[in-house]
């Protein structure tokens, strides 16, 4: 949420409460074969909450078992749910819910979604749009996958809205799915959550955000603990609208490896994509 907006929206976190449900087990022939698509579909729309008749709407599908050679068949699954919720566009509820995410073992949905208490509308903090749910890999050779999902929040009045990163790590021994990492930042100020996967640092996040003049980075790195935790926290020399063309965590790399101890003066800079001649200005990097 930008800041102009956190004094005068509305708080959502004492309307609605989070919730992570599993259905019940499910008849033990039906992890023998392999689960259609339509069947996973189904028992995630049957076991979410209806209203007014109306059920959640499918929006992504993603097979695990693949990826993370899981034990037995998982699947991702994203659905809206029926409702409506605020938009600084409109004076007017819009329709459309919340974003529920959906790790499904077989036929038992495993969903984690935020329900109204009352008849208002969903708040600006409650995901209601799936970005994107992709599977990224911290080793080289796509090695070690994790599952990374992007959500968002619905708009204000000045276009801004929150921006939710998740990060999901697969347990081999107790054959399941758990979060190891999640962000919120909002949109309006060029910060971001990124993933590396790539280089030195492959396998960690960056995060910056606006901190007065400049950006405050911040680098995650996964731990003994099986979550990510803070490895790195400075305020870089990027400074919002400066004209550079690089994303904050582009400019800022030098001086991020710098203090991890992988960079030093005189070392090549690192090239952030393909047809850029990387030089430093005032601290930060830039392409030539």
């Amino acid at each position: 949420m930008p800041l102009a907006c956190r004094s005068s929206c509305r708080s959502g976190l004492l309307a609605f409460t989070l919730l992570l449900i599993a259905a019940p087990e499910a008849p033990a022939n039906q992890s023998s074969t392999q689960i259609s698509q339509a069947d996973i579909d189904g028992s995630v729309v049957s076991f979410l909450p209806k209203l007014n008749g109306e059920g959640a709407n499918i929006v992504a599908r993603l097979d695990l078992g693949g990826p993370f050679d899981t034990q037995t068949q998982w699947t991702f699954v994203a659905a809206i749910l029926p409702g409506s919720h605020t938009d600084g566009a409109s004076e007017e509820p819009v329709k459309g819910g919340a974003l529920t995410q959906c790790f499904v073992h077989e036929l038992r949905p495993q969903c984690t979604y935020t329900t109204a208490t009352n008849d208002s509308a969903l708040d600006y903090s409650i995901p209601i749009e799936l970005y994107s749910a992709r599977v990224v890999y911290r080793g080289l050779d796509n090695t070690s996958p994790l599952l990374m999902t992007v959500t968002g929040g619905s708009h204000g009045g000045d276009g801004g809205h929150f921006v939710h990163t998740e990060i999901y790590g697969y347990e081999r021994q107790l054959d399941t799915f758990k979060s190891v990492f999640s962000n919120a930042t909002g949109s309006n100020n060029n910060q971001k959550t990124r993933f590396i996967e790539e280089g030195p640092l492959r396998g960690d996040v960056i995060v910056d955000e606006p901190a007065g003049c400049c950006y405050r980075i911040k680098v995650y790195r996964l731990g003994a603990s099986g979550r990510y935790t803070s490895i790195l926290s400075y305020r870089g020399r990027t400074v919002y609208g400066d004209g550079n063309p690089l994303s904050v965590s582009d400019s800022e790399m030098p001086e991020i490896l710098r203090r991890l101890g992988l960079w030093h003066n005189g070392d090549a800079l690192p090239i952030p994509h393909e047809g850029c001649t990387p030089v430093m200005r005032g601290g930060e990097e830039w392409c030539q």
